[in-house]
């Protein structure tokens, strides 16, 4: 805590004195923050139009400041703390004054990673950290590392670019103009190098700044906070363990992912919760008894949070198969799945009819209710998927409506014949069961539910 402390105060400080154009506010850049502005310093002279066009355009702002105000050898003879210097002095890379009855921005929170720390903005929303400024121990004494904020800042000003509806090089010039408090030279006349040196240009391209590193900084502050217990954290870890999408700081291991996931879940995050879910319910193991009563304490983690519409059905399908020790009960299967329609869920119509059309649990039943909720379904026939079309049959016979049932069976087994995404033991299992209810709808008979939907799930699994 006392170290967290000592980095908001630095924040504060740098804050205090850049937004006031401060150049006390030197003192606390870091090494490396003095060393990149050396290198904008060579950017500004050496630089081709390619190379500008590569840099954040925070940089690019900066660089064009520089070739617009300084001649050449005032520059070659600045060393990197001059130049940061100068633009402390003029404002180019300071933080923004607050507006009027407002304060400049303090730290939310601070992760230490090491001898390196971030702060967050403000408190994390429910989808993203919002990581903010980073620092690095120097000499006894926590530092801004100013490069650390470029990216975003960068990302802003894209976005204001996007806004304004005109042109990039229109909107750099009004900024320049605007930072210039008069009349800035076009973009044509800024683009060209000060001085024109091949050697020097090759030398940038070795000492190009390495933005990635604070994304990958970040990425270890949300290890850290993981480790720490926080819930979102570690939902996120998992996430970027199991996709392997940063390979450079979290190499894929899905098995690591899941571990976290479940630290989450644990923990009430409802993302989690479904994640780690899906997670074991899926692939070849995941239709195992065992692995169904594994998975329900996470499915319910979901559900309490309502969240998302598919963990509604999911619950309903325990009840209407009896799986994880819950009872085989279609009342409280039609009710899931009523509440997965009101949040959303696309297919949960269909699962309602079938529950109340197939209900197997003696005086549960409810084939007019079944109806009525399938007409929805009958007057979309033509736009109907094959298993639609079987559950509106079910629903037909159900109410003794066999003509009717044996046409729509018959235009779903049709469909379900022709259906590219099935193959193997799944679709002939899936298949026979069909065809089998067509001969019971041809010869009067309706259709009561007879095996447990995970049962056929692993039919097709074996």
């Amino acid at each position: 805590m006392a170290t967290m402390n000592e980095v908001s105060r630095a924040w504060d400080r740098y804050a205090a004195l850049s937004s006031q154009d401060r150049v006390e506010a030197v003192d606390l850049l870091s090494d490396s923050s003095l060393t990149h502005a050396g290198f904008l310093r060579d950017m500004a002279l050496y630089a081709s139009p390619d190379q500008l066009r590569r840099l954040p355009v925070l940089d690019r702002v900066v660089v064009y400041l520089l070739r617009a105000t300084q001649a050449e050898a005032a520059l070659q003879a600045m060393d990197d703390r001059a130049v940061a210097t100068l633009c402390v002095s003029r404002g180019w890379i300071n933080t923004r004054p607050p507006q009027p009855d407002a304060a400049i921005p303090s730290l939310s929170h601070v992760t230490v990673v090491g001898d390196q720390a971030i702060g967050e903005l403000a408190p994390p929303t429910e989808t993203q950290f919002q990581f903010g400024p980073a620092f690095v121990r120097e000499d006894g004494q926590w530092r801004f590392l100013y490069t650390s904020m470029v990216e975003d800042m960068s990302f802003g000003m894209d976005e204001q670019i996007r806004r304004t509806g005109m042109s990039e090089s229109r909107v750099l010039e009004m900024s320049l103009s605007n930072s210039l408090q008069s009349q800035a030279p076009s973009l044509a006349t800024l683009d060209r190098a000060l001085l024109d040196d091949a050697a020097k240009r090759t030398r940038l391209n070795e000492r190009w700044p390495d933005y990635s590193q604070w994304r990958h900084l970040r990425v270890r502050a949300v290890v850290r906070k993981a480790e720490e217990g926080d819930a979102f954290a570690q939902f996120v870890t998992g996430s970027l363990l199991y996709s392997g999408e940063i390979p450079a700081v979290l190499p894929k291991d899905e098995a690591a992912g899941l571990a976290w996931w479940e630290k989450a879940s644990e923990g009430g995050h409802g993302d989690a919760a479904w994640m780690t879910f899906i997670t074991i319910t899926g692939g070849k193991e995941g239709q195992t008894d065992a692995a169904m009563l594994k998975a329900l304490p996470h499915l319910q983690r979901a559900v309490a949070q309502g969240r998302p519409p598919e963990a509604l059905l999911a619950q309903s399908n325990y009840y209407l198969d009896g799986m994880g020790g819950l009872p085989r009960d279609c009342r409280q299967a039609a009710e899931w799945a009523a509440r997965a329609e009101e949040a959303g869920a696309e297919s949960a119509r269909n699962e309602r009819v079938w529950i109340w059309a197939t209900c197997p649990v003696a005086g549960q039943r409810d084939p007019v209710q079944a109806l009525e909720l399938a007409q929805h379904m009958i007057h979309r026939e033509e736009a109907l998927a094959w298993h639609e079309l079987d559950t509106v049959a079910a629903a037909l016979a159900a109410n003794h409506d066999f003509e009717q049932a044996v046409r729509f069976q018959s235009q779903a087994v049709e469909k379900m014949s022709a259906d590219p995404e099935y193959s193997g033991r799944e679709r002939d299992a899936v298949l026979k069961r069909m065809k089998a209810r067509l001969s019971r709808y041809r010869s009067g008979r309706d259709y009561v539910l007879d095996y447990r939907m995970i049962d056929e799930l692993r039919t097709g699994r074996q």
